[in-house]
């Protein structure tokens, strides 16, 4: 790489997938009046929704081999360490992929939430692949719902999540972060921050294209 190009990637704009998407408390908020008395955050990682809990907050995720102050309960979602119906509700964002059996883990949910206690699950559907530490599947949003309900739920609400840009912005961050030479400094220059803002600003959906779909449920009596 010559002199040139070396400061050129110097001052080129960078950052993360993290960044194109809107804080928690934006994905969550309008839904916050679900997540009152004991609640799971289940596949917490380290996310902090403590303040979107009115109640019992129970952080829950798998044995990683790496310390994590925010997890109080290390398990597999399929076996959760919790009486039936001990739960009020049950907060599941962005995980469900990660899982090999998303049907015995939603069975689980079924089993620890109460009658008419709450599911709020989220799912990929037009993101890239993410290992963490493996990715198995994506859903629409027909088959997020037809999940649920299969396990013992009422659907109240399925929609699209997140803004078209932010679909974009995943997918030009994947294509364009080992694009080499100039060229890939142009591109990187000419879409990401524009794409960025776009994402964190606009409400604009192509359901077709979403980044996610999220399902609200409610366990049958």
């Amino acid at each position: 790489m010559g002199p040139i190009l070396k400061r050129l990637r110097s001052i080129e704009p960078r950052f993360e997938v993290g960044d194109i998407f809107p804080p928690i408390e934006q994905e969550l908020g309008d839904h916050r009046h679900l997540f009152v008395g004991r609640v799971l955050n289940a596949g917490a990682g380290h996310r902090d929704i403590s303040h979107l809990v009115a109640g019992e907050l129970v952080n829950q995720d798998i044995e990683t081999g790496l310390h994590n102050d925010n997890i109080h309960v290390y398990s597999p979602l399929h076996d959760i360490p919790f009486d039936d119906g001990y739960f009020d509700a049950v907060i599941c964002n962005a995980v469900l992929e990660h899982v090999e059996n998303p049907e015995e883990v939603v069975a689980e949910f079924a089993r620890v939430i109460r009658p008419c206690g709450a599911l709020y699950l989220c799912v990929p559907f037009m993101q890239p692949e993410h290992l963490d530490p493996s990715d198995f599947q994506r859903y629409t949003v027909d088959g997020l719902a037809a999940l649920v309900r299969r396990n013992g739920f009422d659907v109240h609400e399925a929609s699209a999540m997140h803004s078209v840009y932010t679909t974009l912005g995943w997918i030009f961050v994947e294509w364009l972060r080992p694009f080499p030479g100039w060229r890939g400094w142009l591109l990187r220059w000419a879409i990401l921050p524009w794409v960025r803002r776009k994402a964190l600003t606009s409400t604009s959906q192509i359901r077709s294209l979403a980044s996610a779909f999220r399902v609200i449920a409610e366990r049958q009596a």
